[in-house]
């Protein structure tokens, strides 16, 4: 037998309807709950600022406080802008390796041996005065050079004189063509810093005096501030005061050959500042300064542009000397034999006649 359904006896059209509805809705909620789980979310790109309380002024402050620049960030400060001068400086450095290195045999540069045997080429400096010597009217006869200008000789040839030519015969010396001495006052130690007369100078003075010889003297100099050039200097005029002096008066510096000089100590600047204190006093006295050196010297070890009211002298021996500026006297070898003097003697040619000034 079937028992009754609550359903049978309500059973009609109404009902089936309100039913289909609610699954639908069901349904859909349940689709809507699903998609809303699985929704990616939109980014957003515009910065968020939290602000605390928010209000229209804070919001201003904290926006002008953060006005930084590309500037600002340390990334442009890992490498520093090279400034004017050292960008020059660099370019400088630059320039002197590539000189040093290189040879430079162009007519623009001059070679410099030092003592040691290395050799650097320099450029030439444009700005200063060049010797204009046409060495193709250079004459050597026996050792004694000879510098003509159409068919005349316009040269003198003179000798450097110290202690160490010891008793000299000058009346010979003039018999066999020699015009002029460069008598040698005195030197400075290298070690010391003594100062001392040459044991010969008043004797070789006199007697070049009474030989009728041009005379010009010259100073060892070792001085290594402006106060010992001027007593240099002071000296030399104390002790030919009683004599005439034509030629020049020369000062000569050096470094020493297998030992340690006073003036090693100095810059370059340094030496060419004691220079001009002696060769200022000099001048001041009423003679003609001058300045002795080789190439290596008058290029390296002192400014010599700065001497352009003193005469040069050039030390240089070879047939024709390379060094490029202008210089009056030159000493040209160092093995000289003249009568007069035993041994050796450095030869000079003089392309000025003092004498006549």
């Amino acid at each position: 037998m079937r028992q009754t359904d609550d359903f049978e006896d309500n059973s009609g059209g109404l009902p089936i309807i309100y039913m289909a509805l609610g699954v639908s809705v069901f349904i859909l909620a349940v689709l809507g709950i699903v998609l809303a789980i699985n929704k990616k979310p939109v980014r957003n790109t515009k910065p968020v600022v939290v602000v605390e309380e928010s209000s229209e002024e804070n919001s201003s402050e904290l926006i002008a406080s953060d006005k930084r620049t590309a500037d600002d960030l340390d990334i442009w400060n890992m490498y520093p802008e090279e400034t004017e001068e050292e960008t020059t400086e660099a370019e400088s450095e630059t320039e002197e390796e590539t000189t040093t290195e290189e040879s430079k045999d162009d007519g623009n540069h001059i070679q410099i041996v030092y003592s040691d045997g290395s050799e650097e080429w320099v450029k030439i400096n444009p700005y200063m005065e060049k010797n204009t010597y046409d060495f193709t009217n250079l004459v050597s006869n026996d050792g004694k050079m000879k510098y003509y200008s159409d068919g005349k000789k316009i040269s003198y040839l003179g000798v450097d004189i110290s202690r160490y030519q010891k008793d000299v015969d000058f009346e010979a010396l003039k018999s066999d063509g020699i015009d002029f001495v460069m008598l040698r006052v005195g030197a400075r130690g290298y070690k010391t810093g003594e100062i001392q007369i040459d044991e010969y100078f008043h004797e070789n003075i006199k007697k070049a005096t009474e030989a009728g010889l041009d005379i010009g003297v010259y100073f060892f100099s070792q001085a290594v501030t402006q106060d010992e050039a001027i007593e240099e200097a002071q000296l030399v005029l104390d002790n030919i005061k009683e004599y005439e002096i034509l030629y020049p008066i020369a000062y000569d510096m050096e470094f020493i050959e297998n030992d340690t000089a006073r003036v090693e100590t100095l810059t370059r600047d340094e030496r060419t500042t004691v220079a001009a204190a002696f060769l200022n006093h000099i001048n001041n006295a009423g003679y003609t300064p001058m300045l002795y050196g080789d190439t290596e010297w008058l290029v390296k070890r002192i400014d010599v542009a700065k001497f352009n009211a003193s005469c040069i002298w050039l030390a240089e021996e070879a047939d024709i000397p390379k060094y490029p500026y202008r210089y009056e006297m030159w000493q040209y070898t160092t093995q000289g034999q003249v009568r007069g003097i035993n041994g050796f003697v450095d030869l000079n040619i003089s392309f000025v006649d003092y004498s006549a000034r």
